[in-house]
């Protein structure tokens, strides 16, 4: 990790140098600026008509996306092919950066610097370090780097921010109001739920089933925003590839609902007959996370879990989340993704999720 941070600060240093942008200290405030507080508290002087934004990963990659896809001027990560059936085209080319920091750094200078954003804007969880880490960024590459802290609880805020940062809040209001509905809907929603009414969930991922997010992951915070218990009790990875289990330890859980994070664990679990004994699958309550354009429950964990709060609160409470779910995500996708849906693609959408 050394070497791949040494070999991307002397790119750096040399364009920066070829650039002639040696000085990396924020420029004073002028009519054509503004000053932005982000989510670190740190003041960041930023131009007032904001035309291209880099995203800083792919958890920057999707908000964005949603808030202001028109000032993407590039991306974090390629959209797989089974997202591009739900991404409009011409999003598809944008230059790649990769990812600007982290243990997955992977930045593409070239592509950066021709493109020459106004702004990187990073959002996720907030670490303990992320004003430093902000700081060291923007001063690395010359560019006013931001934070906004988007979390399911704070989506609400973070649409806000990003309104403010923008300059527009027709789409972000929107944005920021559905998040705080959903949130509090199943907050509500949640608290109502005695002890004997919660559901027990086993987030199934890998090839065999035998990873987990653990209870507690931010990977599995749908989970436990909708009132189930996620009977993975185990200690928890910072990956989404998750925590190993044994199978012997899923028997002993027993959860009363098993989801599972692709088409082929959901097949492989509902014929494998090791898995036949467990109540979930003999009583016919396994069932395929939808993941198109992302994940309903994960990967990455932004903002695409809030229509995930209404899938699996539709399955597991339905009694409680008695909407139509079609509807909802036909709400959720034109809102966010800035797509209508037909008919093929909500069979799409659904495929074994119910």
């Amino acid at each position: 990790m050394k070497k791949k941070w040494l070999g991307i600060l002397m790119t750096v240093v040399w364009i920066l140098c070829i650039a002639g942008c040696g000085s990396t200290a924020a420029a004073p405030k002028t009519d054509a600026t503004f000053i932005f507080t982000d989510s670190a508290g740190r003041e960041v002087t930023l131009p007032k008509d904001i035309k291209k934004i880099a995203p800083s990963g792919p958890l920057a990659q999707i908000v964005l996306y949603t808030a202001c896809p028109d000032e993407l001027c590039g991306l974090a990560s390629d959209f797989s092919e089974e997202a591009k059936l739900f991404i409009d085209e011409k999003y598809w080319g944008l230059p790649k950066f990769g990812q600007f920091y982290g243990k997955n750094a992977s930045l593409n200078m070239e592509a950066l610097v021709a493109e020459a954003p106004d702004v990187i804007v990073d959002i996720g969880e907030a670490k303990d370090t992320i004003a430093e880490d902000m700081d060291a960024l923007s001063q690395q590459l010359g560019i006013p780097t931001v934070f906004i802290e988007a979390t399911l609880p704070t989506m609400e805020t973070a649409y806000q921010k990003l309104g403010e940062l923008c300059g527009n809040t027709g789409q972000t209001d929107k944005l920021a109001a559905y998040s705080k509905e959903i949130m509090t809907k199943s907050s509500e929603y949640a608290a109502s739920l005695t002890e004997t009414d919660k559901k027990t969930v086993y987030f199934a991922l890998g090839d065999q089933g035998l990873n987990t997010n653990a209870r507690g992951s931010i990977h599995a915070d749908v989970i436990e925003q909708i009132g189930a218990v996620n009977v993975s009790d185990v200690e928890m990875v910072s990956s989404g590839g998750g925590s190993e289990v044994s199978l012997e330890q899923i028997f002993l859980w027993n959860p009363d609902i098993i989801i599972a994070d692709s088409q082929m664990l959901y097949d492989k679990l509902i014929t494998d007959p090791a898995w036949q004994e467990l109540d979930a699958v003999k009583n016919g309550r396994v069932y395929k996370v939808p993941t198109v354009p992302y994940s309903f429950m994960s990967n990455p964990p932004s903002v695409n879990r809030l229509i995930g709060i209404e899938w699996l609160g539709n399955l597991v409470y339905p009694a409680i989340y008695s909407g139509d779910i079609q509807e909802n995500i036909t709400e959720f996708y034109k809102l966010f993704y800035h797509l209508e849906l037909s008919k093929e693609d909500m069979d799409t959408i659904l495929k074994d999720a119910f």
